[in-house]
């Protein structure tokens, strides 16, 4: 069970942030299609995933979102194949059902709803349902320069007999958009704490685990409707390892 739940993480980890972003949620009737391939690696294991996520607002300050609908083209050793024990691990990620509501110029509130749904050569036999809820600030200090930050705990309901402990998320990023040329690089952080322990068949088995993440990239607006994004990732901890990560997107803006 504990080697599932390793391998899991990894996937998580290096697969997205929680919720859609932390920036204003904006005007109604408004929408975004995100097409993106994420490439992780650390030592000899190395993962690659194709994903797609897909938000729109309903109504004035509330957004709707479907995220990581995608799939898994590998997660594995890179020297299996000197061992002849390559996994098929390649398969569908189930998506993530999000929401937030603005409700305050600087305020958000966010929840995202993990659905359990992967394949099983993704996951194995571990695949929960999932809460993530969480409070944002986003502030716009000077024109074009925005801060966005959150503060979110994460809730895994008891798969089985394995249980994860729940998770406090804090993480914040600065972006400032060139408007000349379109480009609007950034740079931020996110820290995660295991704040209770893991349980399996009803025993502790830790989770006082931390993990720090930071990452840079940019966005480049071909033209009102397509952006492309990119951005590398690294990341360090016992909740969900050492990795580094590339992320590549295609945004359409609708």
């Amino acid at each position: 069970m504990l080697k599932k739940i390793a391998l899991v993480a990894a996937v998580a980890a290096s697969a997205s942030f929680a919720t859609y972003n932390f920036f204003p949620v904006g005007d109604a009737n408004k929408g975004q299609v995100e097409i993106g391939d994420t490439y992780a690696w650390h030592d000899h294991w190395s993962m690659n995933q194709v994903k797609i996520n897909a938000k729109y607002n309903i109504m004035q300050n509330f957004e709707l979102s479907l995220q990581n609908i995608g799939y898994q083209i590998w997660n594995e050793d890179d020297r299996c194949d000197d061992t002849k024990s390559c996994p098929d691990n390649d398969g569908f990620k189930a998506l993530t059902v999000g929401a937030r509501y603005q409700f305050m110029p600087i305020l958000i509130g966010a929840l995202d709803i993990q659905l359990p749904l992967n394949s099983e050569d993704v996951v194995g036999d571990y695949d929960p349902f999932g809460l993530y809820a969480a409070i944002q600030y986003t502030q716009e200090f000077v024109p074009n320069l925005w801060f966005g930050s959150e503060l979110g705990f994460d809730w895994k309901f008891e798969d089985e007999k394995f249980e994860e402990g729940l998770k406090m998320t804090i993480q914040a990023e600065i972006d400032y958009t060139i408007a000349s040329i379109g480009l609007t690089p950034w740079f931020g952080f996110e820290f995660d704490k295991k704040l209770t322990e893991n349980k399996d068949d009803g025993h502790d088995v830790g989770g006082d685990d931390n993990q720090i993440t930071f990452w840079i990239g940019a966005g480049y607006d071909i033209n009102p409707m397509f952006t492309v994004k990119a951005n590398i990732i690294i990341s360090n901890g016992d909740l969900d390892g050492d990795y580094t990560a590339l992320n590549g997107k295609l945004a359409i803006n609708f």
